[in-house]
Formats: C-alpha cells, structure tokens, sequence
C-alpha cells in the first residue's frame, strides 16, 4: 500500500477515533448522574424503572393509565402524585411499554452535580423522554435541578415525574417557585392524582395474588399488599436487638433526610448514629448485620461502604422504642452529627422543610437554624467550598421565614446580613439570576421590615433592591420572578405612601402592581388568575383618602369584585373574611362622598 494513503487513513481513524473516545468516557462519566441514558423504552428493564422494588406481572389498571399514556404519546409533561405505595412508579414503566412510537428514555439520579448537563446524543435523532423518580428527592438532592427542567423545555423533551402527595409535594411546589417555575407552569395539565383503593379493589386484588385479605396490612395502596407489610412487621418483630436498633437508625437517618440517591445510605453514617445507642463492632461483624437484614429482605447492600433501604419499611414496619416527635429526631441527627457540614446541610434543609407545612413551624425553622449557623461554624474561612453558599443561602431563608412569624425586626435584618455576605460570593457577572434573587429576597427583607417599623428608609431600600432585580429578570426567562418582584415593588411603595407623598407614592404601586399583572396577563404565569387584583383595589381604597374619591373607591369596588369573580379568594376562609371587610369598608367610605 501507497506510504501516503496508508497515512491518510491512519489520519482519518484518528480524527474519528479521538472524538468517539471523548464521546464514550463522557457517556460513562454520566451514568454517575443519570441512571439509564436515552434507551429504548420498548428495551426497558423493570429494575432500570423500579430499582431493587418487588415486581411482579399483575398489574391494576386505572382510569390514570389511559390519562399517562396519552401524556406521553402526546410528548406533553406530566406528574403522578400519591401516597408512598400507591404504584406511581410501576404505572410509570406500564405506560412506557405501551407506548406504541419509538421512545427513548433519560432518568437522572438524585445525586449533586458540579455542573449540570444532560447527555448527549450525536448519533441519532430520537424521540425522547425524562422520567424523574422521586421528585421529591430529586429536587432535595439536586442542587440544579432547575436547569433540568429548563433545558429539556429549550430540547422540547417531555418530563414525566413521580412525587409524594402531602407534605413532600408541597415542598416540591415551593422549591419550583424558588427558582422561576411552578407545578402549574412545568406541568400543566398532566397533573395526574392517584386517589386512594377500596377495600373492594384491595381484596380482588390480594385475590389475584394469591394471598388471605386477612394476612394484608391495607392502607389503601396497591403497595401495601405487593410489599406484605403484615410480613414485614412480624419480621421485625421477630429480629433481634441489635437488627433492630440498626433499622431503627436507619428510619431516624431517613427521616432527618440524611441519604443519598434514592434511599442511599452510607454505612459510615449508619456506624456512626449507632453509638449513640452504643452499639459499636468489628467491621466483620457490621458486614454479618448487614447481610443478615439483606436476607430479611429489609436493605440491599449497594456496593462499598453503601446500603439501599426500602422507605415503605422505613415509614410503616420499622417501629421505633419509644414514641419520638419529629423535632426530636432533628436535634437528635444534629447532636450526632454536630461536626459533619455536609449532613448538616442536609438535616437542615429536611427540617426546614418540614416546618412549611406543621403548626409548629417557628420552632422547627429554629432548629434549622441552629444547624446552618453549625455548617458554617466549621467550614469559616472556606469561601471556596460550595456549603458556604447554600448554608449561607438557607440561613437567609429562614431568617426571613421566621420574621413573619416572630422578632420581625431582628429575624429580617438578620436575613439581610447573610444576604449581603451572598452578595460576596455571587456577582451579577458570573451569576446574574442567583444575583438578582438576592436582590428580591434583600427587597423581601426591607419590606418586611419596614411593615412594623413603618420607616422610609426600609422602604426605599426595598425599592432600590427590587429595582436591582428588575434589571436581571426578563419577561422570556423569569416571568414567575419577574411578577412576584413588581407585585412586591408595589407593596414597599404602598407602605411608603403611608407616611411619606402619599399620592405620588400609592400611584406608582398601582404601576407596579400593573406591570405585575401585565406579565401574569402576557405569560399566564403566576397562574393564580386573582394575581395583584386585591393589592391594587387595596391602594385605590388608600390613594381616595386623598384625591378623587369617588373615583378611586369605585376602582376599588370593581377590582374587589373581580377578585370574587376569579374564586382566588375563596381558598382561604380567612382571605374571604378580610375581603368582605374591605369591600364593606369601601362602601362604608363611599357613602359619606355619594348616595
């Protein structure tokens, strides 16, 4: 062969080859973040879809099937929400074996990572598909988890999630609207419930399994007689002390929130939270508990230093000692873990979220305090790592959260304080979305703040921080921020009209609630459709106390009607409540100017 072809194709397979190379070890970096990467759906397996759950060929069919499988078929998003146990998974996976089109499919882990990015495709051009497990720790667990959801809407791939219902999927709303999305935007009308079974449904189908209805622990899920609770629990019954005091901490580990990628947990953990019931042993005898409560069918040992644990075990076979509160468990995972900031991250992001929803909600924002305020007590001088931020972040967060609640002038300066420290740590060159919701969240403070002590200068502190925002935010990008920052703009100036121009003061709030419900009417986000009606009919009533009467409080009228008309109101007995009290007041004020 000729010395310069045989050059010429040795040159040719290596342009190919180098690039292909790249192509793969970045493919195999990626399966440390996405489980299955754009496989065929037809091809999936059930563990690639269920992971280590019980599977078995029966399958109940709901009216949700037909609704999920037209979702994908469509390529629209959708979300199946539900009691633990109640199938969403397994739905998921039916769904995706009757899809009738090619289909490939993406399914992250809910792990970290440094710098997020979807994988790749080069080759073909295919149908795809993302499926989240577990919403509720994907977000939890994936710092980025915005920029999923935003790319694959760039790509035009649907998302197909699964999620807690209750207290786990009202964390997920809020963290959505943290960062410029919501349930309503991302998903639409693929919201997808899965209401409970009857007992009926329940015994046909322990029927069909071959198992005595009495022998089932029902709790109203179809999981609840797939995963034989009543056996569990007669195993654990029947483990001995140490077996026991093992899944006891696993539960408290679990529901301080301190695992990895869906129910991962690490056995350094598991070691270490043992001692506080000093229970302490040989590393061969570790491996002989573990193994043990493996056969038992309780965990799967998921490689070094690492076991998996079914949270349906966790949540109803695992009984603990004694009767504990959640808050105890909290400051129970703190005190053992007081010189670990990773976990003490993690534990304080759990409790704060957990007070979202309980009548409790100060004390538990307390603890979650006294865990961030740890975090950073141990990592100080250490600007680089990543911890600082978010602890200094959540801080931030619940500081202003419990200015709304107690101490609103000391909670709210606090806030401001670890928000101007972010402000070190974030630039609006290299960061200017994070930026820009410092900047609201400053503007959140001031107004806050300003609300008891009714001074001017918070006010235009506050205004001058939205302002800031309002550079960033653009209508295409952050509708949600956008709006929420003119609505709350127009609040700081309609506590300003108070004591200071009232007139010039009330009417530049009623532009900036406006522009707030120009962005709502524009993009159709928020989706609340009563957005600002009620905060500009309120500053009609307050700007006719000094200029055109009349006028103005006949706006007011219009636009509390309105608000009655679009049903927002009648969420809230208590928001119902305050409004007839402002239309009575309107007219009560009406009155003395015309019939």
């Amino acid at each position: 062969m000729d010395l310069t072809l045989l050059l010429t194709i040795i040159g040719l397979i290596v342009t190919i080859a180098f690039p292909l190379f790249g192509y793969l070890k970045k493919r195999a970096e990626m399966y440390n973040y996405y489980s299955v990467i754009w496989k065929k759906a037809s091809k999936l397996t059930a563990k690639e879809i269920l992971g280590v759950r019980p599977f078995g060929e029966y399958y109940l069919s709901r009216d949700m099937d037909s609704i999920l499988l037209n979702k994908l078929e469509q390529g629209q998003n959708a979300i199946i929400i539900g009691q633990p146990l109640s199938g969403k998974t397994r739905a998921v996976f039916n769904a995706l074996k009757k899809i009738e089109k090619k289909m490939f499919l993406l399914v992250p882990r809910s792990v970290p990572m440094p710098v997020f990015s979807l994988p790749k495709d080069y080759f073909f051009k295919k149908r795809k598909l993302i499926f989240i497990d577990d919403l509720q720790h994907y977000i939890e667990k994936q710092e980025n988890y915005h920029l999923l959801f935003k790319e694959a809407q760039q790509s035009n791939i649907p998302i197909v999630a699964a999620c807690h219902s209750g207290r786990e999927f009202i964390k997920v709303k809020n963290k959505l609207i943290e960062q410029n999305l919501s349930v309503d935007m991302v998903f639409d009308e693929g919201i997808i419930e899965l209401p409970k079974l009857s007992p009926e449904t329940g015994k046909e189908v322990a029927k069909e399994l071959g198992m005595q209805w009495d022998s089932v622990k029902f709790n109203g899920t179809i999981g609840s007689i797939f995963m034989r609770l009543s056996q569990m629990e007669t195993r654990f019954d029947t483990c001995d002390n140490i077996e026991r005091t093992i899944l006891r901490v696993l539960r408290n580990l679990y529901l301080a929130g301190i695992y990895e990628d869906n129910n991962i947990i690490r056995t350094s953990w598991i070691k270490k939270a043992s001692l506080k019931y000093e229970l302490e042993a040989k590393e061969f005898e570790w491996s002989g508990w573990f193994k043990n409560l493996e056969e038992k069918e309780f965990i799967k040992i998921a490689g070094a230093g690492k076991i998996w644990a079914e949270d349906a075990y966790l949540e109803h076979v695992v009984k603990p000692e004694s009767e504990t509160s959640m808050i105890e468990v909290f400051v129970e995972a703190i005190d053992i873990f007081y010189d670990d900031p990773e976990v003490l991250q993690m534990t304080g992001e759990r409790i704060y979220d957990h007070a979202i929803d309980d009548a409790k909600v100060s004390d538990y924002i307390n603890v979650s305090i006294k865990a961030f305020s740890r975090v950073l007590e141990l990592i100080k001088d250490s600007n680089e790592n990543p911890l600082m931020i978010k602890a200094k972040s959540s801080l931030g967060q619940a500081f202003l959260s419990l200015s709304y609640l107690q101490d609103t002038v000391g909670n709210s300066n606090t806030a401001i304080k670890y928000y101007n420290e972010l402000l070190e740590l974030v630039s609006r060159d290299t960061n200017p979305y994070e930026y820009a919701r410092i900047k609201m969240k400053i503007g959140n403070a001031f107004r806050v703040f300003a609300l008891v002590e009714s001074n001017e200068e918070s006010c235009r502190k506050s205004i001058s921080s939205y302002e800031e925002a309002l550079k960033i935010f653009t209508l295409e990008k952050n509708p949600h921020d956008l709006a929420l920052t003119y609505n709350n703009m127009g609040g700081a100036y309609q506590l300003l009209g108070e004591t200071e121009d009232s007139v010039t003061n009330y009417n530049r709030s009623l532009e900036a609630f406006d522009k707030a419900r120009e962005v709502r009417d524009t993009t159709g986000y928020p989706k609340d459709k009563g957005f600002t009606l009620y905060n500009s009919a309120n500053t009609y009533t307050y700007l006719s106390a000094h200029i055109d009467t009349e006028r103005n409080l006949a706006k007011a009228i219009d636009l509390y009607k309105e608000y009655i008309e679009c049903g927002s109101a009648n969420n809230s007995a208590g928001r119902y409540a305050g409004l007839m009290n402002s239309i009575g007041y309107a007219y009560s004020q009406l009155a003395l100017v015309k019939d």
